[in-house]
């Protein structure tokens, strides 16, 4: 009888263990919901795993990432974050699996692996979809604008940018509302759409108390860029002088430049682009080198003159840039002064060879080197599109090797089973059939035989086939910037995508990724047909695809009526023939 109080006291005790590690993995999530970062972190480093179960050693491992990453604490490696991820896909917690997918996306960005991160970025989308959480659906759009915008795909970022926007409103959070107009802002710069540049960033204005303070820079900044672009240069450097108030950011000096020439103090400009200079930002150096050069054209009528400005600046830099970060523009000029005595002769060799080199650059640009370029990559481009055609054709030919052996194979195994039938039929029998017999036996050993042989040569087949579409997606995806664009437009209008945000860019990347594919469809259509324009072109592509004239409609967004008349060109251009 005492066996079963004690029994039950285990139980208890094995249920408060569970129920406080669940407890503890609980208050770290509402810590990282209260932007509690550090306290999580320090929280999860108490922890001591490995857990009971399988689910709590998975929850531990995404909180162990979650909040490195958060505190800057970022892991090494991502056997962590896969051990969760693996857990996750094979269970029912859609929520966490998305988290999971974010984190190791994010991490992944940190180490510039952008290819890698955008397809677990989009993987965490998928699952957040599927749930109403706006918080998870937020972070993701919003990650999904910075890797966009850092890899040039401004479509996509605006897309992202309006994504969060929606979530942002839904929610009600106001900091979330002011980064998402921010990142609106923003990205109207690069489509130079000064309507909404200028709407989303007075939306910016009565909310920059909603923002993380370390940001405020960037957003005043937006600002002063929203009023020179719209002529009011006063409000401009309201902006511009508030935010380098805060911190000294190469774009906030270039912009404030801009408003002293626009006022007519280019001396000042001068100075603001000298220090932008030196500030290592890559993004910026074209410009500044552009507008100083311009200004001591301007100033001095000399091109010699201009040369050593810009000499002075680039001998400040290098041999400077590691003591000097901190000094003002006058100390580093007052080091150049004592450093030029002694460096007399380079410098002036080094202003004959700056010269001497522009004007080198200059010939060779009108003597066509933007052509030379072009030629070049369209060369190469058409050298990738023929190894990728020949790959397609060998792909091919190996199908149908294989396909024809499979059909052999089937034949054998037939042929096999009617002769052990007939052995079947000849020993029932009675007669002395024993030499027919071994004469069907010795056929069915070489029937198996030449199957074995058969399966081979298609196995084989198989290998190469798969070989040669592994050769398809490098050229593709790594050695094409063109082509990999174009395949994921090809694989767009395979899904009846409507191309109605295609860019002129975009038409001409799936082109080149379709006469990749079916050079032979392509040249068949520019023979046949004379005088096709880039959209008729489009149209008899999408015939040849085997889409009916719903899908065609849906995808090119146009009428039935729209399409007739199309025909109809295509047919007179061509000398009525079909």
């Amino acid at each position: 009888m005492m066996r079963f109080p004690l029994l039950l006291m285990l139980l208890l005790l094995i249920g408060c263990s569970y129920t406080s590690e669940f407890r503890l993995l609980d208050e770290v999530d509402s810590l990282v919901a209260a932007e509690k970062y550090d306290s999580a972190y320090h929280e999860v480093m108490k922890l001591n795993p490995p857990f009971d179960y399988e689910r709590d050693l998975a929850h531990y491992r995404l909180l162990l990432v979650q909040t490195s990453y958060l505190t800057d604490n970022t892991l090494q490696t991502d056997s962590v974050i896969d051990s969760a991820i693996s857990y996750y896909e094979h269970s029912d917690n859609l929520e966490k699996l998305a988290d999971a997918y974010y984190y190791k996306a994010a991490c992944l960005q940190e180490r510039n692996e952008d290819k890698q991160a955008i397809l677990f970025f989009k993987k965490a989308e998928d699952a957040a979809q599927k749930l109403n959480n706006l918080r998870l659906r937020y972070k993701i759009a919003e990650s999904m604008v910075r890797i966009n915008d850092q890899n040039g795909n401004y479509h996509l970022q605006l897309d992202y940018a309006r994504k969060a926007l929606g979530y942002a409103l839904e929610s009600g959070n106001k900091n979330w509302i002011a980064y998402s107009y921010f990142n609106l802002s923003n990205a109207f710069q690069y489509f130079e759409e000064v309507d909404s540049l200028t709407k989303y960033s007075k939306e910016l204005i009565p909310r920059l108390g909603d923002i993380y303070p370390q940001d405020l820079p960037h957003f005043l900044n937006n600002i002063g860029f929203m009023y020179i672009k719209n002529g009011d240069t006063a409000q401009a450097r309201k902006y511009y002088v508030e935010s380098l108030s805060h911190k000294e950011i190469p774009n906030t000096l270039v912009g404030l430049a801009e408003v002293c020439i626009k006022e007519g103090n280019d001396d000042e400009a001068y100075k603001l682009w000298q220090k932008a200079f030196l500030m290592d930002d890559d993004g910026t150096r074209d410009i500044i080198m552009f507008n100083m050069l311009q200004y001591d054209l301007k100033h001095r009528k000399n091109i010699e003159d201009a040369c050593e400005r810009m000499y002075r600046i680039y001998a400040i830099k290098d041999s400077m840039t590691s003591t000097l970060k901190d000094r003002t523009i006058q100390e580093m000029q007052q080091r150049y002064d004592e450093e030029a005595a002694n460096h007399l002769y380079e410098h002036k060799l080094m202003k004959w060879m700056i010269a001497t080199l522009i004007l080198v650059v200059l010939l060779l640009l009108l003597m066509g080197y933007v052509g030379y370029k072009r030629n070049r990559s369209k060369l190469m481009l058409t050298k990738k599109q023929m190894l990728i055609n020949q790959h397609v054709n060998e792909i091919k030919q190996m199908a149908a090797k294989c396909s024809f052996a499979e059909r052999e194979i089937m034949d054998y195994k037939t042929m096999i089973d009617e002769y052990k039938q007939r052995i079947s039929q000849l020993e029932s029998s009675g007669k002395d059939v024993e030499k027919e017999v071994e004469e069907l036996k010795r056929r069915i050993e070489e029937s198996v035989r030449r199957n074995e042989e058969l399966e081979a040569s298609c196995t084989e087949a198989r290998s190469k086939i798969n070989s040669l579409r592994e050769e398809i997606t490098d050229i593709v995806e790594k050695a094409s910037p063109i082509l990999n664009r174009g395949k994921i437009l090809y694989e767009g209008i395979l899904q009846d995508q409507s191309i109605a945000k295609w860019s002129k860019n975009d038409r001409h990347c799936f082109m080149e990724y379709y006469k990749a594919l079916h050079i032979n469809e392509y040249e068949s259509i520019v023979k046949k047909y004379k005088h096709l324009t880039m959209y008729n072109m489009f149209f008899l592509i999408l015939n040849e695809m085997g889409k009916d004239s719903k899908a065609i409609s849906q995808i090119m967004g146009i009428s039935q009526d729209s399409l007739r008349t199309i025909r109809y060109r295509i047919r007179t251009n061509n000398g009525g023939k079909p």
